[in-house]
């Protein structure tokens, strides 16, 4: 009797030590979309990439994941063969606790307090991009028709700028009431392109510190505080690099001479920045004779696939670059997060516009130049 008593007792123990394991989790998941037999995928952000941790079969319209997760981390469903699912890779926050799939052509997540929270919002951004897309689809309808009259233009305009306004709006008071965990930073860094580099200053600012000494927002922000220095007003960044055939240069050796300069930070492998290439022979054409250039600042790795892409454009302004690439000192003093990027400088030396769109360039330069 004794002896059995030991074991029942051994046993509910064991059974409550293994309920209460920290950081376990169940996903569990359900789906109508997905074939029989076919392969879930779980993956896990580290750093900034998401590796596969674990896989699941469809089995009955149901799949099934468990282990343990310490500390919460933003996760992906992922079908093997995405091509024939009806959906995205269902984001998730893997946590402690029983979380509850289901991926359909529209996806939930539930049953923990990140994912109750996640859910929530993404369900309010879907409403947001629902009705985005109904305007989009109207709008070209009566654009292709030649309906589009000037009033209906403003008029959808007004609408799409209302929606986006909501959507930002969401997406700052999600952050805001969740720095103290990993959803806030992941929507943060996938979201920056809705805020202005002064609003992510703040959103940081504002942020606990748990948000704040995430190894991806220390980064943002010495690129933001980077981005400080190269706003409009401020006096530009020298630099010393190379011209196409090898020899030393330097910004300075253009800029301050009576002339607007226009920073060009390209590649000949980057498909936009060949877009932007006819724009620019324009420009140079026009306004070159006048107190007007351009300096082209190269990405490209590989010397004779820059020079060969100067000769058959026949570009004729000036080119600097290092050969690194994305490696090099360029990225973070002019705070470049992409290319094609623009910058006008004034003759003395200030820098007048950062990344203009091509209207407001031709506008700028028409309103200095023309006189």
């Amino acid at each position: 009797m004794r002896k059995g008593r030991l074991i029942e007792a051994f046993t509910i123990i064991m059974a409550t030590a293994f309920t209460n394991c920290d950081g376990e989790y169940e996903i569990i998941g359900k789906t109508e979309s997905i074939p029989e037999g076919q392969t879930i995928f779980l993956q896990k952000q580290t750093d900034e990439q998401f590796e596969i941790v674990d896989s699941a079969t469809i089995n009955n319209g149901t799949f099934f994941f468990k282990g343990v997760q310490h500390s919460p981390a933003m996760a992906i469903l992922v079908p093997s063969d995405n091509r024939q699912s009806q959906f995205p890779p269902l984001l998730l926050a893997l946590e402690k606790g029983r979380i509850y799939v289901t991926l359909d052509s529209v996806s939930r997540i539930s049953g923990t307090p990140l994912n109750d929270r996640l859910q929530k919002y993404e369900s309010q951004c879907r409403s947001y991009d629902t009705r985005i897309q109904e305007m989009t689809t109207r709008y070209l309808k009566e654009y292709l028709s030649g309906q589009l009259s000037d009033t209906a233009f403003y008029t959808w305009k007004r609408c799409f700028e209302k929606e986006q306004k909501g959507l930002e709006t969401l997406t700052r008071d999600y952050i805001l009431a969740n720095t103290d965990n990993v959803t806030s930073v992941y929507l943060f860094l996938q979201n920056s392109f809705l805020f202005s580099p002064e609003e992510q200053r703040e959103l940081i600012a504002r942020a606990d510190p748990v948000f704040k000494n995430n190894p991806a927002i220390t980064k943002t922000s010495r690129m933001l505080q980077h981005m400080k220095n190269v706003e409009p007003g401020m006096p530009y960044i020298d630099l010393f690099l190379q011209t196409p055939e090898g020899h030393d240069a330097s910004l300075s050796d253009f800029i301050g001479h009576g002339k607007y300069i226009l920073l060009d930070f390209w590649a000949s492998w980057c498909p936009p920045c060949q877009k932007q290439t006819p724009f620019l022979k324009q420009l140079y054409e026009q306004y070159g004779k006048k107190a007007f250039s351009i300096i082209g600042i190269s990405f490209d790795t590989n010397r004779s696939e820059w020079l060969e892409y100067i000769r058959e454009n026949q570009i004729a302004w000036p080119q600097l670059g290092d050969l690194t690439g994305w490696d090099s000192s360029v990225i973070s003093s002019y705070a470049i997060q992409g290319i094609p990027y623009l910058i006008l400088i004034a003759p003395d030396g200030k820098i007048i516009a950062n990344n203009p769109s091509e209207g407001q360039l031709n506008d700028i330069l028409e309103a200095r130049l023309s006189l």
